[in-house]
């Protein structure tokens, strides 16, 4: 690395070079560097394989869309849970849970489900047979997702009143004496009060005043939790892209380097393979990943501290998070060994422990051991949901504890144990569910990384 005045200090690259990374390059170029691929302590020959095959990755060599099968699989799990509600009518709102609103701004969990489409649909209207009718604005017209929404089946109208809308549409369901339940009516994911204009959803009682309307917030979450094989295979895509944005955060993290430069690499390199924008890139040194709230930060790294993440990559809309606490130049705190170590080993027991049948407090209990040896509480938050965000994050502690593991979950695992200095040792990797126990969907090695 030249050294010279006139090349910027930040690993060679100026900040208007890196906001324009996607067009120079320079990420692709941080990808297929050889110097220090995985970083030092992580050069062998696996781990320069798992990084010549996640270079690979690019948006031509993904799934451009769901199949018309998997939406239409969807709709039929969850018309069989309507159909154990005694539903006759699903209203579908617009939902963005709490994270999810500083992750991605057009994301929504429910509707994005049911259409396999982010944008631009507001409501969605589900009745037990018949046509499903998706409310939007004017700006799909002439879309791509406009037709792909028609190849699926679904009935896309442009409305510009959306209670007029939602009531055309039950209407023509025949369901003014049904019973109706309501998404993020209250108990929504993160928001207890729920999401649902007050005018709007008035507006619709009043229209209908022989229906019954229920809150039926659980439905789809309970059904979006079991991910199909298409799904899975999706997701195992989404990882190995958040994996990449963990090679670039390898490439650039050093000392004297601004904490934005980081972040700016691994966001461009994870955009550069999916061509969609990352679900989650939030990085800090001494201190926990998610503490930059998902933002470049100004902080310039110094020697010895520890740099933690959140990386959630993004394919079709899902995302999958990944963790690799690294420290960045020397000494290495005096308790990051042991940390680091607490925190691999913890992930391994856990990935054992994982089976179907098991309640998610018992997967848990490797961690809760050993955060009570460090004089930590039980109970931290160690579980993180993929795809939607539809399984709830947490530990073993509270209703997320008595989650039963069913085949076809998929979360990351990701124990995380405190340093003195403010820092985490945090290893975690997005897991799949099977008949006979789990498995990784990453492909990086799993250990302790100094940046020299």
């Amino acid at each position: 690395m030249e050294t010279s005045s006139r090349k910027p200090k930040n690993g060679g690259f100026s900040r208007r070079e890196l906001l324009q990374g996607t067009s120079t390059g320079i990420a692709a170029a941080l990808l297929t560097s050889t110097a220090s691929s995985w970083a030092q302590g992580a050069q062998n020959d696996r781990a320069s394989a798992g990084a010549q095959k996640l270079a690979a990755i690019t948006p031509e060599s993904l799934p451009k869309a769901w199949s018309r099968e998997e939406i239409q699989r969807r709709w039929q799990a969850v018309r069989q849970k309507m159909k154990e509600a005694n539903l006759d009518c699903l209203v579908v709102c617009q939902h963005h849970p709490g994270e999810m609103i500083s992750e991605r701004q057009d994301g929504d969990a429910d509707i994005e489900y049911l259409t396999g489409i982010p944008l631009p649909f507001k409501w969605v209207v589900l009745p037990m047979e018949g046509k499903v009718t998706a409310l939007s604005t004017n700006q799909i017209r002439g879309a791509r997702e406009e037709k792909l929404s028609q190849e699926r089946g679904i009935d896309v109208r442009i409305v510009d009143v959306w209670s007029e809308g939602i009531i055309g549409a039950m209407k023509e369901a025949s369901v003014a004496q049904g019973r109706i339940g309501v998404t993020d009516l209250v108990d929504a994911s993160r928001q207890p009060e729920g999401e649902v204009t007050y005018m709007t959803y008035d507006r619709v009682l009043k229209a209908f005043p022989q229906a019954k309307f229920q809150p039926a917030s659980y439905l789809i979450d309970g059904v979006a939790a079991l991910h199909s094989p298409e799904e899975i295979a999706v997701l195992e895509k989404t990882t190995q892209v958040g994996e990449l944005g963990l090679q670039a955060m390898f490439e650039t993290g050093r000392p004297g380097v601004p904490q934005r430069v980081v972040w700016l690499a691994m966001f461009n390199a994870m955009v550069n393979a999916s061509g969609e924008r990352p679900f989650r890139v939030s990085v800090r040194a001494d201190g926990p990943g998610n503490s930059a709230l998902n933002r470049p930060v100004e902080e310039v790294m110094r020697a010895g501290q520890v740099l933690s993440q959140e990386c959630s990559g993004c394919v079709l809309g899902y995302g999958s998070q990944v963790n690799h606490s690294v420290v960045v130049g020397s000494p290495a705190p005096a308790d990051w060994d042991a940390a680091a170590k607490d925190s691999l080993d913890t992930f391994q027991e856990m990935v054992s422990a994982i089976a179907p049948g098991k309640m998610v407090k018992e997967i848990c209990a490797p961690y809760d051991k050993r955060l009570v040896a460090r004089g930590d509480k039980p109970g931290a938050l160690v579980i993180h949901s993929g795809g939607l965000g539809t399984l709830p994050r947490g530990g073993s502690a509270g209703v997320v504890g008595q989650i039963v593991l069913q085949a076809g979950m998929v979360f990351d695992v990701k124990p995380a144990f405190r340093l003195k200095n403010g820092g985490t040792a945090q290893f975690g990797d997005s897991v799949v569910v099977t008949e006979n126990g789990a498995r990784r969907l990453g492909k990086r090695e799993m250990k302790a990384v100094k940046l020299s």
